[in-house]
């Protein structure tokens, strides 16, 4: 939809901003009931009934928060989501991303939602101090990565990922991984000289410490995510001036990937193909 008419540019960017304003007193007004959550369960951490009462507790806020910001998306900014294919019935499957743009959160948040269990993604270590977001993510236990150069570096990384995928077996939620490890930019694009083509190169270190610490039957789904009119720009979809997206799923078994490169690579080129459709 062209902006070019002065008064469409003032209306979209006011919804814009409205959608700032929903997400953030939405997050806001769960910030607080979720941080006493999460120091009490620190507190009570060897007291294995209340732990579980105070997960379910933080689970519960975590999918109403998610869920309003799906009705934000779907209802007010009217964004057609259409999905091929089926979440997994199961409370921490791993789901594996192309990223795209930061509105890829909540549309992957909605949709794990939606199956019963909340989102776990790994995030920049530099955004846990980012207001509201940060804080929300730091509360919730999101493995923060380094993302730096350097043998240390990657070991704290695989440390984080490690801990957070053996926990998972004991606390509900998807560990969402962006293999890609960044957004999708044209800049980026060139520098990394990807053969893929809308695509950044994919890393394993993530996916494959995860793969190690869940059992054999666990899920991996693979989601693809396309924006049809290739406009990924975060403030127009928070503007409802954008319709659609299609999201593609295919689900595997951990079992079923004994190389892991190898089973990016082939996903990687299946990505590209649904995105040049």
């Amino acid at each position: 939809m062209a902006l070019n008419n002065p008064i469409k540019l003032i209306w979209f960017n006011s919804v814009s901003f409205l959608s700032v304003i929903v997400v953030v007193i939405n997050l806001g007004f769960w910030m607080f009931p979720i941080f006493f959550l999460a120091a009490l369960k620190k507190i009570l951490n060897r007291n294995n009934k209340a732990k579980e009462v105070i997960i379910s507790c933080i689970e519960y806020i975590y999918i109403a928060a998610a869920k309003l910001n799906s009705f934000w998306i779907k209802k007010i900014l009217r964004i057609n989501l259409s999905v091929e294919g089926d979440m997994p019935a199961h409370t921490a499957p791993i789901v594996v991303a192309n990223h795209q743009t930061w509105f890829d959160i909540p549309v992957l948040q909605g949709l794990i939602c939606d199956s019963g269990t909340i989102a776990k993604f790994l995030i920049k270590r530099e955004l846990a101090w980012l207001p509201i977001v940060g804080w929300l993510c730091f509360a919730l236990g999101f493995p923060r990565l380094h993302r730096g150069k350097g043998a240390r570096s990657r070991d704290q990384d695989l440390a984080s990922i490690q801990s957070v995928s053996a926990e998972l077996r004991e606390e509900p939620g998807a560990l969402l991984i962006f293999a890609e490890g960044t957004r999708y930019t044209e800049t980026k694009y060139k520098k990394q000289k990807s053969p893929y083509e809308g695509l950044l190169k994919p890393k394993t270190g993530g996916l494959e410490i995860a793969l190690k610490t869940v059992l054999p039957d666990t899920p991996v789904v693979d989601v693809t995510i396309k924006y049809l009119d290739e406009d990924t720009n975060f403030w127009r979809w928070l503007s409802g001036s954008k319709n659609d997206i299609a999201i593609t799923i295919k689900q595997f078994r951990a079992d079923e990937i004994t190389n892991t490169k190898l089973w990016l690579d082939e996903r990687w080129k299946n990505k590209e193909h649904l995105l040049s459709l």
